[in-house]
């Protein structure tokens, strides 16, 4: 295959830096994230059952080279869900049959795609682990040029604790001086046994460790923004906080945390694009910022102590024993959040009214708007001290209806057009921004040389579209400044997945089908895999 020609970091070695004929007919190892969203209407050994296949397709650059130079091939799809034991509902069963599909529509299936431990013969879905010798018989049995996917690793809860006795099994599967690797995108920033363990063992029995193709181009474009921004004359940088919510989970790495550290880097010039359901807390933010300004370090107080209660409280509960413990310390967590959040809008003194004649019935991540407008505040004061821009709504598509929560709306919704930044009417929400706040933003990405977009702008409904247009008018400015030498990040799934939905993946330079492994890519220039095939190559060139 032509290769794309790609500078990348010394530190670790890619796909592009092997010699396959040395590994025609030997095993190789590919870790790949094949945690696909799953259609429960269909059955366990329908390929239909795989909702959305972006991931597999994500491989199958890498699947080709292989299949073509007739290796043996052992695929690491990671996970599907959560399940507790054996759970037949989380089987990569169906993920193994929508592969070889794809390969057949490729012309690229040599042998049929087998699953280890085999359940299409109608048994219940194993792990590799109880199953070990009939892993190794499977994969034993593996023609050159065939595909074999390991089950769900997450049937082995010693995958998770990156049980080093666990990461010696699969390492072993692949043998001596085998090739292990990394294409697993989204799931790079979890220290699973797979991925930060497994490829050392490889090395040491003197295989080679390399990222696959699909993630070397993410490496490139994404992994490669920090060191971009600190350059001199680099040109206008233009980040869209956009999505549902300002902040995730407490410790883990979400868009907020994200956007602090591009601001450090981030300087006169940039501008920062709040879109999707953010824009309505930040508008809210924008008017209320000088009375929580003023109020900022009592407020963080409060948050200090409440996220200490609750991580206090709800150990106790889970430490109980109890059968109903998990019930009882998440309805816990709800009541202090929600407690939290009304303690710190008493501090502040604005009330849930003050914010409904701002944004109407516009969606606030209610019970922890308090919180959420703080993280706000602070986001809006970092861009001010570093010069930044921050471009909000200044008009809406609005509807007197809520959503689904698949995005779209009842049939008898009206929808029209709102033509100020606030003083939504109530019993109205902002469901995506005006043609206004289109042609707004399409200027500023008219100008930038770098952008990462991460989130979508809008609810699903089409019907939102077609009276504002805006996400039409944004894409195509994107493809334009593509199209003009500007690098174009889509950044995580709900943004690979809108992205899709208007047949738009060739207007940017790259697009990422990771949220939390991305988001951390971009904070940190780095992830636990990337730093486990770095330690592997290290190992290599010292022996």
């Amino acid at each position: 295959m032509e290769k794309e020609k790609e500078v990348m970091s010394m530190n670790y070695l890619t796909l592009h830096d092997i010699n396959l004929a040395l590994f025609r007919e030997k095993y190789v190892m590919v870790r790949t994230s094949y945690d696909v969203p799953i259609d429960s209407t269909k059955g366990l050994l329908d390929a239909g059952r795989v909702r959305d296949d972006d991931r597999i397709k994500d491989s199958l650059e890498t699947l080709k080279d292989l299949i073509t130079h007739d290796c043996r091939i052992i695929v690491v799809g990671g996970w599907i869900g959560r399940p507790k034991g054996e759970d037949p509902l989380c089987s990569m069963a169906p993920v193994a049959l929508r592969l070889q599909e794809l390969l057949l529509e490729k012309g690229l299936l040599k042998h049929p795609v087998v699953l280890a431990p085999n359940c299409f013969d109608g048994s219940a879905p194993r792990s590799i682990f109880k199953h070990k010798q009939e892993v190794q018989q499977v994969i034993a049995a593996l023609k050159p040029g065939q595909v074999v996917l390991l089950e769900n690793v997450r049937y082995d809860p010693e995958a998770q604790a990156n049980d080093p006795t666990f990461a010696v099994f699969v390492a072993s599967l692949a043998g001596n001086n085998s090739l292990y690797i990394n294409d697993a995108e989204a799931h790079n920033h979890r220290p699973e046994a797979t991925v930060s363990t497994t490829p050392l063992l490889v090395a040491k029995a003197g295989g080679k460790v390399v990222v696959g193709y699909k993630y070397a181009k993410v490496l490139k474009y994404i992994g490669g923004i920090g060191g971009e921004l600190v350059k001199s004359g680099r040109g206008p940088f233009v980040f869209f906080l956009s999505g549902k919510k300002i902040e995730t989970q407490s410790g883990i790495t979400s868009k907020i945390t994200v956007a602090h550290a591009l601001l450090e880097k981030m300087r006169p010039g940039d501008t920062l694009i709040g879109q999707g359901a953010v824009t309505y807390t930040l508008l809210v933010a924008m008017a209320y910022e000088p009375i929580f300004q003023k109020n900022l370090s009592l407020a963080e107080q409060i948050v200090e102590q409440y996220n200490d209660r609750i991580a206090r409280e709800t150990k106790a509960i889970n430490s109980d024993g109890m059968l109903d413990a998990a019930k009882r310390a998440s309805a816990l967590e709800k009541a202090l959040q929600k407690e939290k959040t009304e303690a710190i809008k008493k501090q502040v003194g604005i009330t849930t009214e003050d914010i409904k004649r701002l944004v109407g019935s516009s969606y606030i991540m209610w019970g922890q708007e308090g919180e959420q407008l703080l993280f706000a505040t602070k986001l809006l004061l970092k861009a001010k001290e570093k010069g930044v821009v921050v471009a909000l709504s200044a008009d809406h598509v609005i509807t007197n209806k809520l959503p689904d929560e698949n995005g779209v709306l009842p049939a008898d919704a009206q929808i029209k057009i709102y033509g100020a930044s606030t003083g939504i009417p109530g019993g109205w929400l902002g469901v995506a921004p005006g043609p206004k706040t289109a042609e707004d933003i399409a200027k500023y990405i008219g100008a930038a040389k770098l952008l990462i977009l991460a989130g979508p702008l809008s609810i699903e409904d089409k019907r939102v579209e077609g009276v504002g247009k805006a996400n039409t008018t944004v894409l195509l400015a994107i493809q334009k400044a593509t199209d003009n030498g500007a690098v174009t990040v889509g950044a995580g799934g709900d943004t690979a997945a809108f992205i899709r939905d208007y047949n738009a993946s060739s207007y940017f330079t790259v697009v990422s089908n990771a949220g939390g492994a991305t988001l951390e890519l971009i904070e940190q220039g780095t992830s636990v895999g990337l730093e486990a095939v770095e330690k592997a190559n290290r190992l290599n060139s010292e022996t």
